[in-house]
């Protein structure tokens, strides 16, 4: 969790891996990237692996992209990933580690 801003009210769950710059909020949007589910907001879940995003949201004036959090992998509870693994999951989803 290397410059991370979890603000109050926010909940990283137990064996949670949070990526470098990831902004979560008690409002901040979840989503699971596998499934395109909207998680409880201002929440990863336990054994998760997720970083900061956006989303794309049509208004009257545009598209624009709104922060939220992306929950790129589930892990088996208890399980933990050394920094090598870490470094695949954010590769493969196109995201430099």
């Amino acid at each position: 969790m290397s410059r991370c801003m979890i603000v109050e009210g926010a909940r990283v769950r137990t064996g949670a891996v949070v990526g470098a710059g990831t902004i979560l909020s008690r409002t901040t949007h979840v989503i699971d990237v596998q499934t395109g589910e909207e998680l409880p907001r201002g929440e990863v879940p336990a054994w998760s692996v997720a970083v900061g995003g956006t989303r794309s949201r049509q208004f009257p004036g545009g598209e624009f992209g709104l922060p939220c959090v992306l929950v790129l992998k589930r892990l088996a509870e208890g399980e933990r990933h050394d920094k090598a693994a870490l470094n695949d999951v954010l590769r493969d989803h196109g995201i430099n580690a």
